[in-house]
């Protein structure tokens, strides 16, 4: 038992995990929606849904492959007090606020540095066995990352961003 009481397990942790990718998804396709009418930028944000959708299914896969006497187990408190951590970050409204391109960058750059992603390698370094396969999956979610890096080499400067308004409803 965790010292808040609370007595999860490794399938609880998977559960959480795998909603906050489809979060991110979900967030991701919004900004798209809300940017489509600007294809550059609409394809960025739909390449990080895309991301999101195989982080999801990575995460599933590795839930598939645990042994049933290991999903039923106590998760590291650490580890579970930081997918929780993040599960209510994402459950917050994070588009409400985005009134054009450089707030959409602001909120995306927060959700993908705050330990969303730190939380991902964790867990598939944790629970594949097979190094290769770890390797794969942490240097994707570098390149991840680094698409939202690149953001200001692709499109412009902030005051550019600030100018690029969103779109609430469509034409």
């Amino acid at each position: 038992m965790f010292v808040d009481g609370t007595n999860p397990t490794v399938k609880e942790l998977f559960e959480k995990a795998i909603e906050i990718e489809n979060r991110a998804e979900e967030f991701y396709r919004i900004l798209a929606d809300i940017f489509s009418h600007y294809d550059k930028v609409s394809n960025f944000w739909n390449s990080l849904a895309a991301d999101e959708v195989m982080h999801s299914k990575t995460l599933q896969n590795i839930n598939k492959s645990i042994p049933e006497q290991k999903l039923v187990s106590l998760p590291d408190e650490k580890i579970y007090e930081s997918v929780n951590m993040i599960y209510n970050f994402v459950q917050k409204d994070m588009i409400s606020g985005i009134n054009n391109l450089d707030d959409a960058y602001e909120a995306a750059h927060e959700f993908e540095f705050s330990e969303i992603n730190a939380i991902f390698k964790i867990l598939v370094t944790e629970f594949i066995q097979v190094d290769e396969r770890r390797k794969f999956i942490v240097s994707e979610i570098m390149n991840h990352q680094k698409k939202l890096v690149d953001f200001s080499k692709n499109f412009g400067d902030r005051k550019w961003r600030r100018e690029v308004l969103v779109r609430r409803s469509k034409p």
